[in-house]
């Protein structure tokens, strides 16, 4: 036996799936599912044979078994890796009680796996986010009662380009940054920026120029590591590796660092964002901006190297990592201990904090659509999308980051994550998501942007929005020829710049009826 607590258990079927036979071919009858609470936050599953005098298998409960859930067949899936081979086993309980509650305390240990805490210390109103957030639960449909669904396809044709310098080639592409205000994109290599343009108004991309050398005020050389785009387009943010004190402004007209902003001394620029979601097209010049324990805001204006506007600086170290703002400027917060914050302005005290489901936000890993009603952020195995709107809709008060909720009111997320099916399918061993982005335009965003190593993956928001149930594991996917560094689409327009590695790729996606369905869980 194990030597821990059994928090729940069931009795069941035990299946893996058959490649040949193109379902679960049943390996044991009668058999007992145990989830064991053992020592330093670690829980795992166990199987037992139908007299519980051998154990059939065991396996630690942790988000990367990718478990769905299937209430129509009272059945549960996950994935093993053994020896570099991927398998699918699913458990079918005896009745849908036992399958809710071994649900129940695996999310409840996969949170505990990521926090390292207690989740019985946790508030009640953030311990029914956590322990209902893979909620609605999974289900199983038929292409007959999937026709009125649209998702969006990424089309076959592909433009491609890429640095045409062979004295590049012992570097690699790191960060892309996508106009707003212009057709460009900015591709981070080392310590040159590429400039390429096309995707918006055309069906192409092309290389344009390249920004050489890129140095300090100083004169000295480096390699930025993070950067997003500022004053229409004309102005490029910078942050060098190592220096978190500093930014740096780059004119990218001139193709050279013209400014450099600081704050008081030994303050640190943990991540920067533009002031409001489409700064870069309406104008405006504050950024915003966390380090681990402060948010804060910069006003370029000033006339002194020291930027600060605004901040709240908290005593607690809440391990603030990434931001991002909305159309009004309310700022939405994720940190290193996977919750998330809402916040009117940097200078007040957050309205929201989400719980998360245990797993680190990572950085650059948020996003919100422009009216504030949705809140996205990316974990390193799935991503978290919250609708924060409350239900009385208070006119000009309609969402978390104005407005606190009721203690029974507060948002359970909606975990967006690849099908265990799918990672058997595309033999992929380990998601890392880059940093989920919504569409941008003047419109409704409408859908929603990641990959895992070369896979490119698209949702439908507007699915999403209409029934989540379905239209979670109704996303596209599409395998590059490289691993994917970052994608953005273009503003107003259903073309998504993707960079890899080595190349910059434009994917055009095109809203359209689904033709692959997932596949309907038989069992022999």
């Amino acid at each position: 036996m194990l030597d821990g607590e059994v928090v729940a258990s069931g009795i069941g079927n035990l299946y893996l799936d058959s490649k040949v036979h193109h379902k679960f071919m049943r390996k044991a009858t009668g058999v007992t599912i145990h989830i064991v609470k053992c020592g330093e936050f670690k829980t795992w599953l166990a199987i037992w044979d139908e007299e519980g005098t051998s154990r059939l298998m065991k396996q630690e409960i942790e988000h990367r078994i990718s478990l769905d859930t299937n209430e129509k067949e009272s059945s549960i899936t996950w994935i093993f890796v053994h020896n570099g081979a991927t398998r699918l086993w699913s458990f079918k309980f005896e009745t849908k009680e036992q399958l809710k509650e071994c649900v129940r305390k695996m999310r409840i240990a996969m949170w505990e796996k990521g926090r390292q805490e207690d989740f019985k210390r946790q508030p009640e109103e953030d311990q029914a986010a956590i322990d209902g957030g893979e909620d609605p639960m999974d289900e199983e449909y038929s292409s007959e009662d999937e026709d009125d669904e649209e998702v969006y396809e990424m089309q076959k044709k592909q433009f491609r380009a890429r640095f045409d310098d062979k004295k590049t080639s012992d570097q690699k592409n790191s960060h892309l940054a996508v106009g707003m205000a212009t057709d460009r994109a900015f591709v981070l290599r080392g310590s040159q920026i590429g400039v390429f343009k096309g995707g918006k108004d055309k069906d192409d991309v092309s290389f344009v120029t390249r920004i050489n050398e890129v140095r300090d005020t100083r004169g000295n050389l480096f390699s930025p590591e993070k950067a997003f785009l500022h004053d229409k387009d004309t102005k490029m943010i910078l942050m060098a590796p190592g220096d978190r004190q500093k930014a740096f402004v780059m004119d990218l007209n001139a193709g050279k660092v013209c400014e450099e902003w600081q704050g008081p001394k030994d303050f640190e620029f943990g991540a920067l964002a533009p002031g409001t979601k489409y700064q870069t097209i309406t104008g405006g010049s504050l950024i915003a901006g966390v380090n681990s324990n402060t948010v804060f805001r910069l006003d370029p204006r000033i006339s002194q190297k020291n930027k600060l506007a605004d901040n709240r600086v908290n005593k607690t170290n809440f391990q603030f990592n990434c931001l991002a703002t909305n159309e009004e400027g309310n700022i939405g917060v994720g940190s290193a201990k996977g919750e998330i914050r809402l916040l009117s302005e940097a200078s007040k005290i957050p309205k929201v904090l989400l719980p998360g489901l245990g797993d680190p936000i990572k950085p650059q890993g948020i996003d919100t659509t422009a009216d504030g009603k949705w809140v996205l952020a990316t974990c390193k195995e799935y991503l978290l999308l919250y609708n924060v709107t409350h239900k009385d809709g208070t006119k000009g008060k309609g969402t978390g980051f104005q407005k606190r909720f009721l203690k029974n009111e507060k948002p359970i997320p909606l975990k967006l994550k690849l099908s265990s099916q799918d990672l058997v399918n595309f033999k992929i061993l380990d998601v890392d998501f880059t940093p989920a982005r919504f569409s941008v335009g003047d419109s409704e965003e409408q859908m929603i942007s990641t990959s895992t190593g070369p896979y490119l993956i698209v949702w439908s928001f507007t699915a999403l929005k209409k029934n989540a149930a379905k239209a979670r594991f109704l996303y596209k996917i599409k395998k590059l020829a490289e691993n994917v560094v970052g994608e953005h689409f273009h503003y107003n327009s259903q073309k998504l710049v993707v960079s890899t590695k080595d190349d910059v790729v434009m994917q055009e996606c095109t809203p359209g009826a689904v033709k692959r369905r997932r596949r309907r869980t038989e069992y022999d």
